[in-house]
């Protein structure tokens, strides 16, 4: 079921995009470097809304009000992400079908960001003594990895999405030096700092409550003669934990915040349409 309708999203998508083209560039619309675009921005969307299904279950905020704030807080931080990305865009592109989707893109990352950004009034509330305080340590881990692969993978689409859409005004007699490829790339480092910044706070704030968990359960023995039990026992929670880890060291995150900026890379690499 979940397959049929993914189908017919992206079919409705793919027809809302060309609609969009032809009802300002008709004579290109139909075009291969254009419906190529029209398909990437329309399996874009799809993987976007995809996101959005699967990070929206994962925000919990502690309190109405601290969801209320945090969401008036994003609104204006999509708002001045989108001018960033469209507010000075190339002359002779398409802004006006390029803001659209940017604002899907925005609105599906919303849930992730949320999670994120509600992760530390969730940790705040954890009692170390308390019960279930190392279920809800692991479980905000996961939501915060979880958001950080769905904000990866909706930047590095969008990246993919511009740079083919980049390739197709070329082909089209676009001045290359009006739509540098390095407007690109700078879009890229723009997206991989800006979900570094929204994920190492939560992930640094995530660690310290860990660590303080295991420093709870397990205190360093006054007389500096820690037993066997107390050994193993910390060392079992810590390996369980893993709150010591640099955030360097998972090879997972590292690779999610440096999508943006690898996938803007490989968009230097793609060969022109218009190249025989």
């Amino acid at each position: 079921m979940g397959t049929i309708i993914s189908l017919a999203g992206l079919a409705f998508t793919l027809i809302l995009v060309q609609w969009m083209l032809n009802w300002e560039h008709a004579t290109i619309a139909r075009s291969p470097e254009y419906v190529t675009w029209s398909v990437f921005a329309s399996v874009g969307v799809v993987i976007y809304w995809h996101v959005f299904a699967r990070t929206r279950v994962h925000i919990n905020a502690p309190s109405r009000t601290a969801f209320v704030v945090s969401a008036i807080a994003y609104v204006i931080f999509a708002g001045l992400v989108l001018l960033l990305l469209t507010g000075r865009a190339p002359a002779g592109t398409l802004p006006w079908v390029m803001r659209p989707i940017y604002l899907v893109a925005e609105f599906c990352a919303a849930p992730a960001v949320l999670t994120l950004w509600l992760s530390r009034p969730r940790l705040q509330k954890i009692r170390l003594h308390g019960p279930g305080a190392l279920n809800n340590l692991l479980t905000i881990r996961c939501d915060i990895s979880r958001s950080l692969i769905g904000l990866s993978l909706i930047a590095s689409t969008g990246l993919i999405n511009t740079a083919v859409l980049r390739k197709a005004h070329i082909a089209h007699g676009l001045e290359p030096e009006l739509f540098p490829v390095a407007l690109i790339l700078a879009y890229g480092g723009v997206l991989s700092g800006i979900v570094a910044l929204i994920y190492i706070p939560a992930f640094l704030t995530w660690r310290d409550k860990a660590t303080a968990l295991v420093n709870t359960a397990y205190p360093v023995p006054k007389d500096a003669q820690p037993t066997e039990e107390w050994t193993d026992g910390r060392t079992r929670l810590t390996e369980l934990i893993s709150p010591e880890n640099p955030i360097t060291k998972t090879v997972g995150t590292a690779l999610s915040i440096l999508a943006p900026f690898a996938t803007a890379v490989l968009a230097y690499y793609l060969p022109d349409l218009n190249q025989k």
